[in-house]
């Protein structure tokens, strides 16, 4: 099964938010891959915000805590997908394999803002998919 990997500073809030869906969306769709979330600097736990937001939609989030970036993570990636880490980038074998999704709402600021920024990038990334 491929794999794509969402990367944000945190590992807390975008990439949980982004793989969650992006793997909700799969699933529906019969998409044989799955999504994983990391932190370039994981913080100790999903944002309370992030877990009830994802539960109003019947979503609970891809992994139970922010998860560090690891070098296997990305070899093992077909798709890498970075929020506003441009560093990540240098470190993918296949630098084709990167998109960067910058400069989105903070989750922080405003919940719904944010995760329909992302929703929006996640869903037009699974129609390509298709």
């Amino acid at each position: 099964m491929s794999r794509v990997l969402f990367v944000c500073e945190h590992g807390a809030a975008k990439s949980v938010l982004a793989a969650t869906y992006f793997n909700h969306f799969a699933e529906r769709s019969g998409l044989s891959m799955r999504a994983v979330a990391r932190g370039t600097a994981p913080d100790a736990e999903i944002p309370p915000a992030v877990v009830q937001g994802l539960a109003r939609a019947g979503l609970a989030p891809c992994t139970p805590a922010p998860i560090a970036l690891a070098p296997a993570d990305l070899e093992a990636a077909t798709q890498v997908v970075t929020f506003d880490q441009p560093q990540v980038a240098t470190l993918v074998p296949m630098p084709g394999r990167v998109l960067s999704w910058n400069d989105l709402p903070p989750v922080s600021a405003d919940f719904g803002v944010a995760r329909d920024a992302i929703l929006a990038k996640v869903q037009a990334l699974i129609a390509g998919y298709l």
